[in-house]
């Protein structure tokens, strides 16, 4: 349909859509554009994390196997020291035998009722309270 003279043309729906979509459009490869520029610098910036990432597990390798070299050093020094220390003790003239060093102590008949029974508690002797001397004597030895 022709516009009459004097009148401004309006645009018709069709016309209004098409230009509302062309702006949108327009709008959505800008926002496109920046997006890929930005997805850009973040693989840049991924690969650089990955690199220094790499770095740093190669860095904990090399001080896991130093630390683990230092430990089995110290626990092979400790052995010796340890070992060393048990020759000297069991060279020395009054060295008393480890294994009877904790030991108790034998009861005899001159010990009294509260020594056996506090020796008798000692060793977890059922109803020591309640017994004789010579039953304590008996169970002790």
């Amino acid at each position: 349909m022709a516009a009459k003279p004097g009148k401004k043309a309006r645009p018709g729906k069709t016309e209004k859509k098409l230009a509302a979509a062309t702006a949108t459009i327009e709008e959505l490869t800008a926002e496109l554009t920046t997006l890929r520029a930005r997805v850009k610098t973040l693989e840049v910036e991924s690969e650089t994390w990955k690199k220094r990432a790499e770095k740093q597990r190669s860095r904990v390798q090399k001080v896991r196997a130093k630390a683990e070299q230092a430990i089995a050093e110290a626990n092979a020094k400790r052995k010796k020291a340890k070992a060393r220390a048990r020759q000297v003790i069991a060279d020395h003239p009054r060295a008393e035998p480890l294994a009877l060093r904790d030991a108790p102590k034998a009861p005899e008949p001159t010990w009294t009722v509260a020594q056996l029974r506090e020796a008798a508690r000692d060793q977890g002797i059922p109803g020591y309270s309640r017994m004789r001397k010579d039953q304590l004597l008996a169970q002790l030895i």
